[in-house]
């Protein structure tokens, strides 16, 4: 379907002026837009001599220039323009199956191979509807202007697809827009040449791609690139070219066109950048950073509402952040992620453990399982009116309403079946009603939330036992379909795997006490009672960790510790863990 809708939108932009009765040229009077003829060979009479001469040539008759009948330039362009108008069915069918066959290709590659965040609806729609505003904007300079062609900056939508997703989706969008530009002036060999030679110069060229005034660079380069491959077809064309005649021609000069085209294309890149990118779903690097400030209000709200949700939020992010960038996502997206993904949880904060004070009761104990369950899924849901209310770039909104996907809350729905299911309720309405994570960031998150929890009832913090956690958590999603749509390959889940362990074996590293704690533990044995059979009282106490301890006897005491965070977590998923 979008292929078929912006298709047919390229067709009406391209043909468009045909169908405007006061936009046809006559002879002996002004050109009312400029009048073009794409390059190509041609047979000519010398006026002189009368031989007949076979050239390779364009024709651009500025806009407002009187046609006379004795000149050979406008007599020609007339005629070009008399064999369009109208266009003939048959041709505008053929120019819409082009545009048709080029699109499919596209909206293909990004739904099937493309990366995982162009895969998404708004990524694709954002960015045809750039092609489209592309499009019409190289179609209004050749109208309205009488500069050469090669003056469109097409190779600005590769700049902003390189600097959003990747480098390889920006190849294919610029081999897309590169054959809708020329087929504007009838699929001009050397236009097409030159725009796709841009387009992926201007790609290659731009290195650092954190930074956006790299684009000028990459498009002044990508001009140069452009301009020698036109002198060198020119060459192949006509077998000579004069390179300094063509500069000294100034605003005619196709080889200034070239690379002035290419810099054009890289100051519309970096001017345009933030709408571009928002467009097409993306965040800039700039927006992230400023939303990582904890003077950002919604964050100072939470510490403020829910500070154990915070201080979890804050420990997920250090372990999101170093699972992304060991696999190549985007490392500060996941990092704003988690800190907002909780932020619904600050409108009943409550009805979440880690928001309990020392001996406070928990508001669940004298719910019914269904009615606690309504109470925790809602954060989800609450959470992105939150952030959607508060402005906050939908790729951060994504966190919200995914990190939980489609799970069950396990812990009451067991708690529903062990009080005998009066009411008869089906697994179903235990499911969080967010949506599998649909990128390798949003996923990384949900594992995280899991993987955090169920980290502290590890004990010795060692290599091995947190992974042999994680793998559980991973495999629990695995099995439950969660990963599914997320993107994320084996060597992703391999690699993220080890790098979680080894950071949180870094975080749970043990320390020497100090000398007043030593003094302190000495004293504490002394004044204990030596019993028959009991250790010596110097010998060091034994340190016992979170899973050695007793758990809860009976749900009236909270949560259990499956349950660590209260909000319906799968216990499956933290109680093997740990």
């Amino acid at each position: 379907m979008l292929s078929l809708i912006f298709a047919a939108l390229f067709t009406a932009i391209g043909t468009f002026d045909l169908y405007v009765p006061s936009l046809a040229p006559r002879l002996g009077e002004t050109a009312p837009v400029t009048l073009r003829i794409p390059y190509g060979p041609r047979i000519v009479r010398d006026a002189r001599s009368g031989r007949l001469a076979y050239e390779h040539a364009r024709v651009i008759v500025p806009r407002g220039t009187l046609l006379h009948e004795e000149n050979d330039e406008h007599r020609a362009a007339f005629a070009y323009e008399s064999t369009r108008r109208p266009p003939a069915t048959a041709r505008l069918v053929s120019v819409f199956v082009i545009h048709f066959i080029v699109c499919l290709m596209l909206t293909a590659y990004l739904r099937r191979f493309g990366q995982n965040r162009v895969r998404l609806l708004r990524a694709q729609i954002g960015l045809l509807s750039l092609m489209a505003g592309s499009v019409a904007l190289a179609k209004g300079m050749l109208l309205l202007t009488a500069l050469p062609e090669f003056w469109v900056p097409m190779a600005a939508l590769p700049l902003w697809v390189a600097h959003a997703f990747d480098r390889r989706t920006a190849f294919l969008v610029d081999l897309a827009v590169a054959f809708v530009a020329a087929s504007l002036l009838r699929f001009d060999n050397l236009l097409l040449s030159v725009l796709l030679v841009r387009g992926v110069a201007a790609t290659l060229f731009f290195f650092d791609r954190k930074h956006a005034r790299q684009m000028v660079i990459a498009g002044t380069l990508a001009g140069i690139s452009g301009a020698v491959v036109f002198i060198a077809l020119t060459v192949v064309y006509e077998g000579r070219f004069n390179v300094l005649a063509d500069i000294f021609r100034g605003t005619s000069s196709n080889v200034l066109a070239c690379i002035g085209g290419g810099m054009l294309a890289g100051i519309l890149a970096r001017a345009l950048r933030d709408p571009a990118e928002r467009a097409m779903g993306h965040v800039s690097r700039e927006k992230l950073i400023d939303l990582t400030d904890l003077e950002q209000p919604l964050l100072r709200k939470m510490a403020a509402e829910a500070p154990g949700s915070w201080e979890h939020a804050r420990a997920m992010a250090n372990l999101a952040e170093a699972a992304a960038s060991a696999i190549g996502s985007d490392a500060l997206l996941t990092r704003v992620g988690a800190y907002y993904h909780d932020l619904g949880k600050t409108v009943q904060p409550k009805y979440f453990v880690e928001n309990l004070a020392h001996g406070e009761k928990s508001p669940h104990e004298e719910l019914d399982p269904e009615v606690s369950a309504d109470a925790i899924m809602a954060h989800v849901v609450m959470g992105t009116k939150i952030l959607r209310d508060g402005r906050i770039p939908e790729p951060v909104v994504e966190f919200a309403y995914t990190h939980h996907g489609t799970q069950v809350v396990e812990f009451f729905w067991h708690k529903c079946k062990e009080q005998g299911n009066p009411r008869g309720l089906t697994q179903e309405y235990f499911r969080y009603p967010g949506m599998k994570p649909q990128t390798k960031e949003t996923a990384i998150l949900m594992l995280v939330d899991s993987i955090e929890a169920a980290s502290r009832t590890i004990w010795p913090p060692e290599q091995k036992k947190f992974e042999e956690m994680i793998q559980r958590v991973i495999f629990t999603k695995l099995s439950s379909g969660q990963l599914d749509e997320s993107g994320l390959s084996l060597e992703d889940l391999r690699i993220i795997t080890t790098r979680m362990a080894t950071t949180l074996v870094n975080l749970y590293h043990g320390r020497i006490k100090y000398p007043w704690q030593r003094d302190s533990a000495k004293q504490e044995a002394e004044k204990t009672p030596i019993v028959h059979g009991a250790p010596p009282a110097n010998t060091t106490p034994v340190v016992h960790s979170p899973a050695e301890l007793p758990e809860p006897k009976s749900s009236k005491d909270g949560p259990k510790s499956g349950e660590a965070k209260g909000e319906g977590k799968s216990a499956t998923t933290e109680e093997s863990a740990s």
